[in-house]
């Protein structure tokens, strides 16, 4: 009676371990995207196998960001009035700027600075180390020997010649679009700010008519121009440094308080959206900025204080290159190898425009980059450490190139007019492209899913922004992201086939089976020698005993302890090795 019981018994055991290899079949087969980052370095290196434990390779929460109403000082051209100051002695004691700027609010990494007097205001430009002399009088005042001034300029300024275009986008935020009757380049006005279209600024011109503006604002010091100064902005500051440029442009048309205003606005978003990300990130990012220059044949590979700033806020990293001016296609993509975004600069004609040439030119081919991530992920599962393919970087991959060309007019990049005054939308941009869940609705402004052939476009009115009248304050963002760039063990594992799922589930029945009817027998025999008689237990086989061999090695579990927060040798992935 005890053994037909215990027969009983066993078949019903096998029944439960066939339906349960059933179901595994049933629920493996599933496939996850394997993707990878591995440190903003381009050594050759190997990542620790990731954990095999049920979590999600991704796995992310959100809150769209929201906004709440703010009152903003509306950005028209309206600027302090200094009429009576035209009949004013340059020495009154009679105070005509009583809007200055607020130097509580000019953070240290502004590149100018200004003294005020009651008729003229002293500018100091620090970047290019020139000095200018802005006054409200009839005539400009006699300083004698005890200031150096390069020019004398009667403010406020009425007209503009924006010879450095960059200036454009500030113009813009001051509500002086309508103004400006210059360009140094009328191809790359993208701006539809303006009802009127600004002449060309031939310096070569001997009949240029330099009676239409009062102010001409150009990239570096001016040589011969009376009624030039120097911008000297540069990607050597940081993003904020930079869009503080607006309070410097303000100083000539006396809109300081509307400048502070500007720039508060502007700075408050760009720390809102910065600040949301930090210690939120489980696995940052690799971002490479590159372009190709035409005239040196030479790639470049940024590395200033601009986009490193840029990048960290936006939680990445910036790829430190082993070559920073690769000279050869063949070295730049090698560059390449552990970036996980690509934002090209490169001028399209360079190559040809679409992705695809991009592709061809740097090596790439989507060949080539479906066998090496084949072959990766073999290598992968056999030792447990994973090395980005020269030949597939984790941004050709998935497909994570982009370009700052979404609003363009040929060649002319907006991004170039109106980048460096609108910060807070370009860092939004770069979030936006490493995670897409972050806003729930928001259209990016400059960059373009390249690798994804999205096309560029015209500058619209209706959402260009001209000025912020009606800006509202982002509202802090909760937001967290643990994907990771380096593929785990379970998520190659559920790539395998139909076939290879049954055989590994059979195997696995079979030992099941096995190790079930051997205990069942020292049942048995337990009854037989009587069941009063003590069991003597065996030792518990060990990992290092057993060696695992009844399941898969690519399937064994690693460690469940996080990994590190702080980025490991490999950087991107932030496994620490």
């Amino acid at each position: 009676m005890k053994t037909a019981f215990i027969y009983l018994l066993l078949i019903s055991w096998i029944g439960i371990v066939l339906a349960q290899d059933t179901s595994q079949v049933a629920t493996t087969e599933g496939t996850q995207t394997a993707v990878a980052t591995t440190d903003a370095t381009t050594a050759v290196a190997t990542t620790d196998a990731a954990e095999t434990t049920a979590t999600p390779v991704a796995t992310t929460t959100t809150i769209a960001a929201t906004t709440t109403s703010a009152s903003a000082t509306s950005a028209t051209a309206s600027t302090t009035d200094t009429s009576d100051c035209l009949q004013a002695d340059s020495f009154s004691t009679h105070d005509y700027f009583p809007n200055k700027l607020d130097f509580s609010k000019l953070d240290s990494s502004a590149q100018f600075n200004v003294t005020y007097a009651n008729t003229y205001k002293l500018v100091h430009n620090m970047a290019l180390d020139e000095y200018y002399v802005l006054y409200c009088t009839k005539s400009a005042p006699s300083l004698g020997s005890t200031f150096q001034s390069k020019t004398y300029i009667q403010i406020p300024v009425k007209s503009f010649a924006a010879v450095d275009t960059r200036a454009l986008g500030f113009l813009d935020l001051l509500g002086q679009s309508n103004n400006v009757a210059f360009v140094g380049n009328t191809s790359n006005v993208t701006t539809p700010c303006s009802t009127n279209t600004p002449a060309y600024f031939n310096l070569s011109d001997p009949n240029l008519d330099r009676t239409k503006y009062g102010l001409a604002i150009y990239p570096t010091s001016p040589s011969n121009d009376p009624n030039g100064v120097g911008l000297g902005m540069g990607y050597a500051n940081t993003p904020l440094g930079n869009a503080q440029w607006v309070k410097y442009i303000a100083l000539f048309t006396n809109q300081e308080t509307l400048a502070d205003t500007i720039y508060q606005d502007i700075a408050t978003d760009y720390n809102t959206f910065r600040d949301s990300l930090v210690n939120h990130i489980s696995y940052k990012r690799n971002i490479t900025f590159m372009d190709y220059d035409t005239s040196s044949t030479k790639f470049n590979i940024m590395q200033d204080q601009y986009f490193q700033n840029l990048t960290s806020d936006a939680g990445a990293k910036l790829i430190v290159p082993t070559v920073l001016q690769p000279a050869d296609p063949s070295v730049m993509k090698g560059q390449l190898q552990n970036t996980s975004l690509v934002i090209d600069l490169t001028v399209s004609s360079a190559f040809g425009s679409s992705y695809s040439n991009w592709q061809s030119w740097l090596g790439f081919s989507d060949d080539k980059i479906s066998s090496a991530t084949s072959t990766q992920a073999d290598t992968y599962k056999q030792t447990r450490k994973y090395v980005n393919s020269v030949d597939a970087p984790p941004f050709a991959r998935n497909k994570q190139a982009w370009r700052l060309d979404l609003v363009s007019k040929g060649d002319a990049l907006d991004w170039w007019t109106r980048g460096m005054a609108r910060p807070d939308l370009v860092l939004q941009d770069l979030i936006q492209a490493q995670f897409p869940d972050y806003f729930k609705t928001r259209n990016r402004v400059f960059l373009r899913d390249f690798a994804n052939n999205e096309s560029s476009r015209t500058a619209s009115q209706n959402s260009y922004q001209c000025n912020l009248n009606s800006w509202e304050k982002a509202a802090s963002v909760s937001y967290s992201n643990t994907a990771s760039d380096t593929p785990t063990l379970e998520a190659l594992s559920n790539k395998l086939s139909l076939g290879a799922i049954i055989g590994i589930s059979i195997a696995g029945g079979l030992v099941a089976l096995s190790c079930l009817a051997t205990a069942i027998v020292m049942i048995i025999r337990k009854f037989k020698n009587g069941g009063g008689k003590r069991f003597t237990r065996l030792h518990d086989e060990t990992m290092n005993e057993f060696g695992a061999l009844d399941r898969d090695p690519m399937m064994m579990e690693e460690s469940s302890s996080p990994p590190a927060a702080t980025g490991g040798r490999l950087g991107g992935s932030g496994r620490g090795l």
